[in-house]
């Protein structure tokens, strides 16, 4: 942590030399062109839909397992939020057809399950892929590889490259390259992101190979215990990477229950997509079955490089043990 030691010792504190040298040494990580850091994933989303040239009112796809500023951020632009389903038992995009009919979409992997790279092309319109949960991932044509026309990453709690706060913006080729770098020259210092929250993420961006080696351990490790119960991990149990913002299940049994039986164990678990659109109250009834069949049925168990061997041991036992 010597980096974030490092700013703290001096007097930058809004976006300046960390914040530009997160930029650069992001590019090995993420595979971007170009990229911009910024304050919030929720200003990264909407500076993103603002440069696909869309029309007023447009109809924006977004995940219904998507967190809750997509749509805050789509709706306050005056745009009309469109959710689109999620198979039930796999947990990839279905094909949907609100999703067919809309302007443009904002491609969503729940815990790095990828998105069909002909089903996204095929869609024929603008894409925004957010690749918070799939960064570090397996299964696409390219390992972390982005295929929106532009992409975002939130730099929030909980993801692999954190930096307490904000996100990136970014342009996975050379043809939207100029789009970011012209956004780059426009934006203010209050939407950039701080040295001190660069400083951070720039720490976690050197470490990367050594956060993504102990996740991917632990999740083969849970995989394997999982597969001996009558339980299923989501996005299937091949040997991918995946889920590497936490563990995933889809259970058999109660969601109550086993949150239960997990906390008396000694391990804290939490519903996977409690935060989602889709868990909000007021969302329509007759809307993404799959997707709220997944809120219901599926746990996350706690994933980070920090768990130790004992408290992973530890969650092994409670994942052999699920009721």
């Amino acid at each position: 942590m010597d980096t974030v030691l490092g700013c703290l010792v001096t007097d930058s504190i809004g976006p300046g030399e960390y914040t530009e040298k997160l930029i650069k040494n992001g590019k090995d990580v993420f595979k971007y062109d170009a990229a911009v850091a910024l304050r919030s994933p929720y200003t990264a989303l909407q500076l993103a839909i603002a440069q696909l040239g869309l029309s007023t009112h447009a109809r924006i796809g977004i995940s219904a397992l998507a967190p809750m500023y997509h749509s805050m951020a789509i709706e306050a632009l005056g745009h009309e939020a469109v959710f689109y389903d999620h198979d039930p038992e796999y947990g990839n995009i279905s094909d949907d057809p609100n999703l067919k009919a809309c302007d443009a979409a904002v491609l969503f992997s729940p815990f790095g399950i990828p998105v069909n790279v002909a089903f996204a092309q095929a869609l024929g319109i603008p894409t925004i892929e957010d690749i918070t949960h799939s960064l570090g991932s397996l299964g696409q044509e390219a390992e972390n590889g982005c295929i929106g026309s532009l992409g975002i990453y939130a730099m929030e709690q909980g993801a692999l490259v954190t930096a307490g706060g904000g996100a990136l913006l970014f342009a996975p080729s050379r043809k939207t390259s100029p789009i970011v770098r012209n956004l780059a020259e426009r934006i203010s210092p209050e939407t950039a992101m701080t040295d001190y929250n660069a400083a951070l993420g720039l720490a976690k961006i050197r470490d990367f190979p050594d956060i993504l080696e102990r996740r991917r351990a632990l999740a083969e490790m849970f995989r394997g215990e999982t597969a001996r119960t009558r339980h299923k991990v989501l996005g299937g149990m091949e040997e991918l990477a995946r889920g590497l913002t936490g563990f995933p299940i889809l259970l058999e049994s109660s969601m109550k229950d086993t949150v239960i039986h997990a906390k008396r164990n000694g391990v804290e678990t939490a519903p996977a997509f409690e935060s989602s659109i889709v868990s909000q109250d007021g969302f329509p009834e007759n809307q993404c079955k799959g997707a709220k069949s997944l809120a219901l049925r599926c746990l996350q168990f706690p994933l980070h490089e920090k768990i130790s061997a004992k408290d992973a041991n530890l969650i092994k036992k409670v994942i052999a043990t699920l009721p």
